[in-house]
């Protein structure tokens, strides 16, 4: 048995030199250090439209904040993409839906800005409530307006907070510290969680009528676009105000602008606006609002500060290093959703999938078609077992094929090669850590995590034990003495060398499985003595488990 070659030698020789990464947004130093340690990076910021598409097709991978637009043309035109990460929570700038179709996997930085935006909020929260704006402007033009500027307490108020994720919480946080009541709107937030936060949940219409204070932290896409629309802002209280910190978008403009010129809310606090910058479109509603004296206006100042610049940029180095070197992060946008620590089991069992996919792959002289049955204990959740089902399909497919294989294109890739995955939960609590893969022309092959390494502990009858790590060399042999030593004098002869052995026996048929981990590989004559002089029916197979070797 032979492993097919010939049609990774594209991909291969790509892996051999350094990923290259395009950031195109200012991002820190020490983020740039970070991605340097594995890949070549380029920075170009403030690149036209125009420019990055006839620079993007030579990388990998894309960094980008909110400025840089990653459309469909763009990421058509990224050939070569693999990861496109977003430095900030925000993805709304990315088509979502052309780079899942392609691929391409997008991580974003979800916590690193989240102290800077809840203070941000808040900030907006007290300058709102006392003027703080206004006096200002007024001291500068020589007035003093004590009797006008009078503001209102924050003690005893009521904050409705729409979208609890990390943002919203520490809103909510900050704002029962300074005494105020917290309703809140999260469909993805279970009645337990929000009472573990001291927090009511209420229906939309309820969090905007009966709060003093109104904000969003809900990302923007097709289901949130204009979340606080006409009829909404119509049912909140008299004099109440609301805030958006979170992007542009969420709130209907032109609602907003005549329900502040009528006097039926008492202010705004806008970090975020659907044009930006407002000015650039000086007819525009967004231009309007940044004027108007009721609005308190920031541009887009939620996550600048130089602490939270700081740790997106280390949060995004480490997530986009991590996917290019085919590894699970938890802040992966198109994949399914799983939480850090879920993700911290998944990842070896997730390993232990791909590898003992590279072994039936290899058995099976690189067919690979038709139906494959994966046993594995799990807990019935979707997204957990595509990441282990995403694992394998990418072992079994990925050495003899031109696609860069993971858990946004598995599924796709193998409908469209004809491979049929079939899961059976074992439903063991015992040995949740064990996975049997069954396939047509390899035997069946099962493994365990071991210490958070992938081991595989059985190839059909034979049972052992190997780290599925590196070069390995397996074949059958007859299960008599003296073999050992041929393979040892030929590999030594040929300069390789043997950095660890195994072997499994199956006394019925007097044969044994051997699984020789080597430090280099052999040539095709060195394995052709070693059949030669075994008297095998087939040549050894030679394991790549790493997938880094040609």
């Amino acid at each position: 048995m032979v492993v097919q070659r010939e049609a990774i030698s594209d991909q291969v020789a790509s892996r051999d030199a350094l990923d290259r990464i395009l950031v195109t947004e200012k991002l820190s130093e020490e983020g740039i250090k970070i991605l340097r340690k594995s890949f070549e990076v380029h920075l170009k910021y403030d690149l036209s439209p125009e420019e990055l598409l006839q620079t993007i097709g030579d990388y990998e991978a894309l960094i980008v904040r909110s400025g840089t637009k990653v459309n469909r043309e763009l990421l058509s035109t990224g050939k070569r993409l693999k990861v496109v990460g977003r430095a900030g929570v925000g993805v709304d700038n990315i088509d979502l839906k052309t780079a899942t179709e392609r691929g391409i996997l997008v991580v974003n930085a979800p916590t690193g800005n989240c102290v800077a935006a809840a203070e941000h909020t808040i900030a907006h929260i007290c300058a709102l409530s006392r003027y703080i704006a206004q006096a200002d402007a007024s001291m500068k033009q020589g007035k003093w307006e004590r009797t006008t500027l009078v503001g209102s307490s924050l003690e005893g108020k009521t904050l409705g907070v729409v979208g609890l994720g990390r943002i919203g919480r520490e809103v909510a946080r900050r704002a029962r510290g300074l005494g105020m009541k917290i309703i809140a709107h999260d469909p993805y937030t279970s009645e337990e969680t929000a009472r573990s936060l001291g927090i009511k949940l209420e229906a939309l219409s309820v969090v905007v009528s009966k709060g003093d204070f109104v904000t969003l932290h809900v990302p923007l896409i097709d289901s949130t676009k204009n979340l606080l629309n006409r009829e909404l802002i119509s049912r909140m209280k008299p004099g109440a105000r609301v805030l958006n910190i979170a992007r542009g978008g969420l709130i209907d403009e032109e609602a907003l602008l005549e329900a502040l010129e009528e006097g039926r809310i008492a202010g705004a606090g806008l970090d975020c606006f659907v044009t930006e910058p407002p000015s650039k479109v000086p007819d525009s509603t967004s231009n309007r609002l940044a004027k108007h004296p009721k609005v308190l206006a920031t541009p887009h100042l939620g996550a600048s500060t130089v602490e939270a610049q700081l740790d997106v940029s280390l949060e995004i180095a480490e997530a986009v290093s991590a996917a290019l070197l085919g590894e699970l992060v938890p802040t992966m946008v198109n994949a399914p959703v799983v939480s850090s620590e879920a993700l911290s089991h998944l990842k070896p069992r997730a390993l232990l999938a791909e590898r003992l996919g590279r072994l039936a792959y290899s058995f099976a002289n690189g067919n690979v078609s038709g139906e494959v049955t994966i046993r594995f204990s799990s807990s019935g959740n979707e997204g957990e077992n595509r990441l282990i089902r995403a694992g394998l399909i990418k072992g079994l497919m990925e050495p003899g094929c031109d696609h860069v294989i993971n858990v946004v294109n598995a599924d796709n890739i193998s409908k469209a090669h004809g491979l049929q995955v079939t899961e059976v939960n074992r439903f063991s609590n015992k040995d949740e850590d064990a996975i049997i893969l069954e396939m047509k022309g390899s035997p069946s092959i099962e493994g365990r995590v071991v210490g958070g390494k992938p081991h595989v502990t059985r190839i059909g009858d034979f049972e052992l034990d190997l780290l599925l790590e590196g070069l390995v060399l397996a074949y059958y042999q007859t299960d008599m003495p003296g073999q050992i030593g041929k393979v040892g004098s030929i590999l030594g002869q040929a300069n390789v060398n043997i950095s660890f052995m195994t072997l499994g026996r199956h006394l019925p048929s007097k044969k044994a499985m051997v699984l020789l981990g080597l430090d280099n590989e052999p040539d095709t004559a060195t394995l052709e003595r070693i059949r030669v002089q075994l008297e095998l029916e087939r040549k050894p197979v030679l394991l790549d488990l790493d997938g880094h070797h040609d």
